[in-house]
């Protein structure tokens, strides 16, 4: 955190037109705590290396899956499209497997 302490106003001191945006500005900022906080536990700091990115045939390798099942579920929350090609985050499908175990 920075060397300043962020206070927040007392709710009921909020005009009303500013609730809503102040509310997304609160989600955004859990959002972001949540994944550092994440990243943390597994053993991987915000700082600490990056991901990579799989092409098809490896992310199909990876999930044990055809490559034809992975294009027809182009909505999987591991998917990254860089123009129109398409690829896979390494961390993002560890993490699919790790939710699924045990299903």
């Amino acid at each position: 955190m920075d060397k300043e302490k962020i206070i927040l106003p007392d709710p009921e001191d909020i005009a009303p037109e500013e609730i809503a945006p102040m509310m997304a500005h609160l989600a955004a900022m859990q959002s972001l705590l949540a994944t550092r906080l994440i990243k943390r536990v597994e053993g991987r700091d915000a700082g600490a290396g990056g991901d990579h990115l799989l092409d098809i045939a490896q992310a199909a390798e990876k999930l044990k899956t055809s490559k034809d099942w992975l294009y027809r579920n182009k909505h999987l929350p591991f998917v990254v499209r860089i123009g129109r090609q398409v690829r896979f985050s390494e961390r993002g499908i560890d993490l699919y497997i790790r939710q699924r175990a045990g299903r």
